[in-house]
């Protein structure tokens, strides 16, 4: 009898584990899921059409389009036949096509690329040179370069050697230390690809992967091709209540995200990749090459996410994801694929609403059919000093650091507080998250089982912070000479003062020469001086308004496009400022050594020009200052 209860007990068990490997529904239960997910997300975040592909064990077993390719005309999304843009998809067709160059020996993934590069040379800045493993991982440690990574034309469409060598981003790091996501780093292995195979990449990529794979309905071309046009889908954005067509999204170095394509043929591409270069008589990768391509490759810390050769560990539950998302302004999409299960479920929106849609989806389908089955785990006990270290801002390490935008590293960090004396808090799209430490580094979420991990230098200071689904960057410890709180202060209390100035000066001028004009012929501060300071307070003001404008919501997608003449203007006036300072300074020494005025009006013109004194500075911190494109 205990020898059956025994085998039962284990046969249950067996079963348990069995469903938990292969938690999968039939195509009835599958399509009423998706349908009402799918549809939910569409309704709740304005987005006028989506194209859903899922390939299970080898076959299609859901594909399916909603809402409208073309609104205008009533045109429904057809999931066959309808093209999407993909956006940084279209990186995977890159790392695959340098795979195939590496499996037939033309290219050695850790040779350094100056080797096969024509056009233009990548800097010695660091002794160690970068290598394709560095770009395929994203560890190069180029800075974000981000002008005119879209255009509107066909105008800016021009060879990639000459784009990447007029748009060199800079190496600000040693290759191989952090992970930061970068499109360039990306067409420079695109460019290696056409140097090796003597191909253009759109020609590469139609006759080494879309022909073997019969993804005859997708292209890099741009625009896409006479025979495709009618199946392109419009990109939408939502404004004023209804849905506004959007032209077409030209992206100058196109492997990097300019492919257009339809769910069944993604479908396709995520078959090959599942069954390790295989599809039904085609091969694109030699097994012992597919298997490697999904391998982790970097990683910042044992216990966060890796990243693989091109594909971006998206690991959810505990379960093992790879694949890639990709955004343009209006689509956006995700590929994933879970090799363990032979799963692979694709999905495009064509709104801008789309954005983080496609990340909500995943978790939820994920969420769904591989619950989380086990939260718990050691946890370590800290003191409040130990925790404290661990506290203050941390920003994203994939920024710019050589231009004018370089301060919108200002306005990307997030803060880590102590909540409690044995947990941390972040925020996360307004909500707040806790942590609860589990080693000494490492704090596991109160609510799941994500983790964010943290770096120590060699004096025991916190440098860096991880999250365990986000590989593609570090988040560094903000030092306070660029923290939000002094720079925000500053532009708070100059900004202050010189709208107060603005306002004030004029208004009381007015008043004393109509109601005191024996006043008005002794003023406070002589008129010049006055004058000098006040023009230098409206043309900072401007300055800052006219830059927050260009480089905040969707005026700031300006700048992907390029820069424009206004606001090569713009960066006139803090030249202006420069002279006005000066002059200021001079008009400061001369108040006080002859006593000019009153003490107060002396002690405000004096802080008015050590405000101006501390814009100079900041507008030079963050390169504003001087024409910094």
């Amino acid at each position: 009898m205990k020898r059956l209860l025994l085998t039962l007990l284990g046969s249950l068990l067996l079963f348990t584990a069995a469903m938990a490997q292969a938690p999968w529904p039939d195509s009835t239960a599958l399509d009423s899921y998706m349908d009402g997910l799918v549809n939910s997300y569409m309704q709740e975040n304005d987005i006028a059409g989506a194209t859903v592909g899922i390939v299970k064990d080898g076959e299609p077993v859901f594909l399916k389009g909603y809402g409208h390719a073309d609104l205008e005309i009533n045109k429904k999304v057809n999931s066959d036949s309808t093209l999407f843009r993909i956006g940084s998809i279209s990186k995977m067709f890159v790392w695959t096509a340098v795979m195939q160059l590496a499996e037939q020996g033309k290219l050695d993934l850790d040779e350094g690329i100056n080797k096969y590069i024509e056009d233009f040379q990548i800097p010695d800045t660091f002794e160690e040179p970068i290598t394709l493993n560095h770009l395929m991982t994203h560890t190069a440690g180029f800075e974000e370069y981000f002008i005119g990574l879209f255009a509107r034309d066909t105008t800016r469409l021009r060879p990639l050697g000459e784009i990447l060598s007029d748009e060199m981003p800079a190496r600000v790091r040693p290759p191989a230390e952090y992970s930061s996501y970068s499109n360039h780093g990306t067409g420079m292995a695109a460019y290696i690809v056409e140097q090796v195979s003597g191909q253009s990449f759109e020609e590469y990529v139609e006759e080494h992967i879309l022909s073997p794979l019969n993804m005859n309905r997708t292209t890099f071309r741009q625009p896409v091709p006479d025979h495709l046009e009618e199946y392109l889908s419009n990109g939408y954005s939502f404004e004023g209540g209804e849905f506004r067509k959007k032209n077409f999204e030209y992206v100058p170095l196109g492997p990097v995200g300019a492919a257009s394509a339809t769910a069944a043929d993604m479908i396709n591409f995520m078959q090959a990749h599942l069954q390790y270069g295989q599809l039904d008589d085609s091969t694109i990768l030699d097994s012992t090459t597919a298997r490697e391509m999904q391998r982790p490759a970097f990683r910042h810390h044992p216990k966060v996410n890796p990243m693989w050769h091109g594909f971006i560990d998206m690991s959810q539950n505990g379960v093992e994801i790879i694949g890639h998302g990709g955004d343009t302004f209006w689509f956006h999409s995700s590929m994933a694929l879970f090799p363990e299960h032979d799963l692979g479920l694709f999905i495009s929106f064509n709104s801008a609403g789309g954005s983080g849609t496609y990340g909500d989806v995943l978790r939820d389908f994920v969420d769904h059919y591989f619950p989380e089955r086990n939260l718990s785990s050691d946890t370590l006990q800290m003191s409040q000093e130990e925790l404290n270290r661990f506290a203050g801002n941390y920003r994203a390490n994939r920024y710019p650091n050589k231009r004018f935008t370089y301060v919108m590293a200002l306005l990307g960090s997030s803060t880590v507080d102590v909540a409690s004396e044995d947990t941390l808090k972040t925020m996360d799209d307004g909500k707040a998250k806790f942590w609860i430490p589990v080693d000494s580094l490492t704090f596991r979420n109160t609510e799941s089982s994500n983790v964010i991990a943290f770096e120590e230098n060699e004096n025991g200071k916190i440098t860096h912070m991880f999250r365990d689904n986000l590989p593609i960057m570090a988040f560094e410890k903000v030092p306070f000479i660029s923290s939000q709180k002094l720079h925000f202060t500053l532009f708070g209390l100059a900004g202050g003062a010189f709208l107060l100035t603005l306002i004030y000066w004029p208004l009381a001028f007015g008043i004393r020469r109509r109601y005191q004009p024996e006043s008005y012929a002794k003023q406070p501060i002589s008129f010049d001086k006055k004058t000098t300071a006040w023009c230098n307070a409206l043309v900072i003001l401007i300055f800052f308004v006219w830059i927050g404008v260009a480089i905040s919501g969707s005026s700031g997608r300006a700048i992907a496009y390029g820069i424009s003449t206004s606001l090569k203007v713009a960066f006139a006036l803090p030249l202006i400022s420069m002279v006005l300072t000066v002059a200021m300074g001079y008009y400061t020494f001369k108040i006080w050594r002859q006593s000019e005025s009153g003490i107060w009006s002396r002690i405000w013109y004096s802080l008015l020009f050590l405000f101006s004194v501390t814009m100079l500075w900041q507008l030079n911190y963050w390169n504003l200052l001087g024409f910094q494109f």
